[in-house]
């Protein structure tokens, strides 16, 4: 930039400038989920394949049309979501625990049929293939929920539904004070929730950190109980063969 340029030119390019920087924090924020996303979608349709759901192919049409369209209805900036882009990033990560629901019950459905065309080795394959999805469907949604969203935590835009809101899951980076354990003003990536997804499912709680909202609540739980259910019919499947 010259010493003799305008300065209404130089203030145009400082928020052009900021403006890309903007766009490269939401596409960090988001590619990690993203595929996340279209992995869980891929698992969902494979395991409703395996257990003979019926309406298989359904499922990832469903779910692969809210994940491009939750993506697409950001503006060109894709730096201010409004509250019909949030309603749809939450419906995503609100209908793949269902579609994981509704491979359980036919899981179990299949399981118990004895006329089903189901051999137990790929059946055994399946439950520990939705055991795995599962975590990666309760990382999205805790990603997507936690503090309004991670565009609010990570470009610090101004929160959808509320005036202010409060973090669902309190991290340790978050309650310390200790700048030599974190960087300065940290925040939650997506990696973060997918351990704490791991977590509960391998220890049936949330470690290393507290969920301090009803919502936080009520998913670790859902999560623990899906995880425990899934894993007992694992064990009794690898029990019967």
């Amino acid at each position: 930039m010259s010493d003799n340029q305008p300065i209404s030119d130089i203030n145009s390019y400082q928020k052009t400038k900021n403006k890309r920087m903007q766009v490269r924090s939401y596409m960090q924020t988001r590619i990690a989920a993203f595929i996340m996303t279209v992995v869980v979608i891929a698992g969902q349709t494979w395991i409703a394949h395996t257990i003979n759901l019926s309406f298989a192919w359904v499922l990832p049409i469903i779910s692969g049309v809210l994940l491009i369209a939750s993506v697409l209805v950001y503006t060109g900036s894709h730096i201010s979501p409004s509250k019909f882009a949030r309603a749809l990033s939450i419906s995503v990560v609100v209908l793949l625990p269902l579609i994981n629901l509704v491979c359980i019950i036919w899981f179990i459905y299949d399981m118990l049929n004895p006329v089903t065309v189901t051999v137990s080795q790929d059946l055994l394959l399946a439950g520990f293939a939705l055991w795995v999805v599962n975590i990666g469907v309760f990382s999205l949604a805790y990603w997507e929920t936690d503090t309004g969203g991670p565009e609010i935590r990570r470009l610090g835009l101004p929160t959808v539904f509320h005036k202010r809101i409060y973090p669902d899951f309190v991290f340790p980076q978050q309650s310390s004070a200790d700048t030599q354990l974190h960087p300065e003003n940290w925040t939650p990536g997506f990696i973060d929730y997918l351990y704490l997804s791991f977590t509960t499912a391998i220890a049936f709680s949330p470690t290393a950190l507290n969920p301090y909202t009803h919502i936080a609540k009520v998913m670790a739980g859902v999560q623990s109980l899906f995880s425990l259910f899934i894993l007992g019919l694992i064990i009794s499947r690898a029990i019967s063969l």
